[in-house]
């Protein structure tokens, strides 16, 4: 298992401006062995030479990429970004499949179409639970489809908006995860309910070491992201400061935790 940053760990800094190729570099100082380029990135804009040279600044930071995208609907943009993570020299294509209101049974359809794309190159594509697809949703899934070229990425807190915790969401899809998702969250009270926010990685309320003895024998990569909010506005300096330390010393304690399991 490789450990590393998704691209939703500097939500802010890609608003901000920032370049996959500084991504990179930032997240090779920050010790990372993968990084996961989702749809906030950018890299979807990027052409194939602008792949191949990112790629290429990759092998030289000695980083694996991943590549992601989001909607289940659109089988046209799926190839594309599963052609984009093979020019990436990847093999794992992260999805957000229930973004654009897609219905199951039209999202098992198209990833059976995917199918032999999929075995041409080399790619394993990973639906990740989210917000609209219950995990047992996303479960029968992946179950229907019945092909190791379909898997699942795994994040423990996404599935809070569908009232299922971390530990049920990792029971129901665990034994498909190829890759996973980490990050922190804490729940308060307020007023008459209750406020789900983000925080640093280990000073919340998920069971980080249950976890990754959990997900770190079954996964390939294990991705730092986080739901933290901006400190003086989308684009404040004080918001990507904060933002690139977080980034930082939570990949530092996934190191730590992960150790055994890197061997």
């Amino acid at each position: 298992m490789k450990i590393g940053l998704g691209s939703y760990s500097f939500r802010w800094a890609f608003k901000a401006g920032m370049a996959p190729d500084v991504f990179l570099q930032l997240a090779s100082d920050f010790g990372s062995e993968v990084v996961q380029l989702c749809e906030n990135s950018g890299v979807d804009r990027l052409d194939q030479q602008g792949l191949k040279e990112l790629a290429g600044l990759a092998r030289r930071l000695n980083l694996v990429l991943e590549c992601g995208g989001s909607g289940g609907r659109n089988l046209a943009q799926m190839e594309a970004g599963i052609r984009r993570t093979s020019c990436l020299d990847g093999i794992i294509y992260r999805c957000v499949i229930d973004s654009d209101g897609s219905a199951p049974d039209a999202v098992i359809a198209n990833l059976r179409e995917l199918l032999p794309l999929l075995r041409d190159c080399g790619v394993i594509f990973c639906a990740e639970n989210h917000f609209n697809f219950s995990p047992q949703t996303l479960r029968r899934i992946v179950e229907e489809v019945d092909d190791p070229a379909v898997g699942v990425c795994l994040d423990p807190l996404n599935s809070i908006g569908q009232w299922v915790g971390p530990e049920e969401t990792i029971r129901e899809l665990i034994s498909f995860a190829r890759t996973a998702h980490i990050k922190d969250a804490k729940i308060t009270r307020s007023g008459s309910g209750f406020v789900i926010a983000g925080v640093p990685l280990g000073e919340g309320h998920l069971d980080l070491a249950g976890y990754i003895a959990t997900v770190a024998p079954r996964v390939e990569s294990l991705l730092l992201e986080s739901w933290m909010e901006p400190v003086d506005g989308e684009r404040g300096p004080r918001t990507l400061e904060q933002e690139a330390l977080w980034a930082r010393n939570g990949l530092t304690l996934v190191s730590e935790l992960t150790s055994r399991y890197r061997k």
